[in-house]
């Protein structure tokens, strides 16, 4: 027999609001990173970062905006089944939000002077607060 509760927890949308949001700052971070390229040139053309790994530093940034890029993109289909309370999308969210709050958190304590590091961390936390506050309805 249902009860009331089974009618009115069929979706959840403060983790879908949250998940999109988080999408969203993903993608603005993956795009300022993108376009922060032009640093690493100049840094590589002026002899600050060695002309033996300029190269790979290029690709190692380009690479990492890229995989930033597509973990926002990640998120966001992901948003859709968090919202419908679908478990296996809730297992995913949580890596990725304890991915996001370990490396934001770990960065921080290790550069505390690297200010962009702590909006990682908040990052994920905004993803992972919510799906754990909410663990419950997603054992349904």
């Amino acid at each position: 027999m249902r009860t009331i509760n089974d009618f009115i927890m069929k979706e959840n949308k403060i983790v879908y609001r949250c998940s999109l949001l988080t999408g969203i700052l993903l993608i603005i971070a993956a795009l300022a990173r993108g376009i922060s390229i032009n640093n690493l040139i100049i840094a590589a053309a002026t002899g600050d970062i060695s002309k033996h790994y300029a190269a790979s530093v290029l690709v190692d940034w380009s690479f990492s905006s890229l995989l930033l890029f597509l973990i926002a993109i990640w998120i966001l289909f992901l948003a859709g089944d968090l919202r419908k309370l679908q478990r296996r999308a809730w297992s995913q969210a949580c890596l990725i939000g304890l991915s996001l709050t370990l490396f934001g958190g770990g960065f921080w304590y290790k550069y505390p002077s690297s200010l962009h590091i702590p909006f990682f961390l908040a990052t994920g936390l905004l993803l992972l607060v919510p799906l754990l506050l909410y663990s419950r309805q997603f054992k349904q």
